[in-house]
């Protein structure tokens, strides 16, 4: 897959080596990944100048409309840039992960519906999993989509498992149905 990643790069002192896990794990699942000028050194030189920000920003863009997804890490709130995009990529129908880094819950995105937005905390310890679990779920809900009405009781049961096992609550559905494929002899009879 084709796949941006985009991180608050003055964040980059504070969270540089969580944004080099994340693209690590990205670039190990054999996708191809844009990241700009994120790991560039003398990105706030380089955008110092108006001519360089728009060659930057119509770099970022064309690359947003050329991926298959879009993953931001929003532990620091960065309206105007990962904000930016994120909402960009939402807008023409990309799919979004959005990571943070635990406890630091990213207020500005409270209440966001979007089909396409997958939000998701990590630890030192599961950050892979869950960069890698997040790919996963994206790439199959690409697939095809469907929708059902679930009781509070379910919600909020989807909701601990997501913050506890740290796997999207559609990833859990969607292996609970595999599993129950594989068991069922009457369908396995009827392939």
């Amino acid at each position: 897959m084709k796949v941006v990643f985009i991180a608050s790069h003055t964040q980059s002192k504070e969270l540089g080596g969580y944004y080099k896990i994340i693209y690590d794990a990205l670039v190990g699942g054999g996708n191809k990944v844009f990241v700009g000028n994120l790991f560039n050194r003398n990105q706030d030189e380089l955008l110092a100048d108006s001519e360089q920000r728009e060659k930057w920003y119509k770099e970022v863009i064309h690359n947003v409309k050329e991926a298959d997804i879009t993953v931001v890490e929003i532990s620091h709130p960065s309206t105007a840039n990962v904000g930016h995009i994120l909402t960009f990529a939402l807008d023409i129908g990309k799919p979004v992960i959005a990571l943070y880094k635990d406890g630091r819950d990213p207020f500005f995105l409270r209440g966001k519906i979007d089909d396409k937005l997958t939000i998701l905390s990590y630890t030192d310890a599961d950050i892979k999993s869950v960069v890698a679990s997040a790919l996963d779920y994206v790439s199959s809900a690409q697939d095809v989509r469907f929708n059902f009405f679930i009781s509070p009781t379910i919600g909020l049961y989807l909701d601990w498992i997501s913050k506890n096992k740290r796997i999207p609550r559609a990833v859990y559905l969607r292996k609970l149905i595999e599993e129950e494929m594989r068991e069922n002899k009457e369908y396995k009879e009827s392939e």
